[in-house]
């Protein structure tokens, strides 16, 4: 399932049963949360493969919504065909 449509049910299941200053506190955090993770996945280079970092790394791609469209420098060079020779 794509991260933005469950997390879009979720907020529609969620919210309407808390309070409205909850209901905003929630948007604001989560929305604070996806924006920290995106901007930490921006930044940091993808770690090599088999490396204790590499999880962490993929659960900031995943909450920071980082998906196949939005792939860091180094992760769309490791996917680039190599070079002919």
């Amino acid at each position: 399932m794509d991260p933005t449509t469950l997390l879009t049910s979720v907020f529609n299941y969620v919210l309407p049963m808390l309070p409205a200053q909850w209901a905003a506190a929630a948007s604001v955090i989560g929305s604070f949360v996806v924006s920290t993770c995106a901007l930490a996945a921006y930044f940091c280079p993808r770690p090599k493969d088999g490396s204790k970092w590499l999880p962490l790394y993929q659960a900031i791609n995943k909450l920071g919504l980082n998906g196949r469209h939005a792939a860091n420098a180094d992760d769309a060079a490791a996917k680039a065909s190599p070079p002919k020779t």
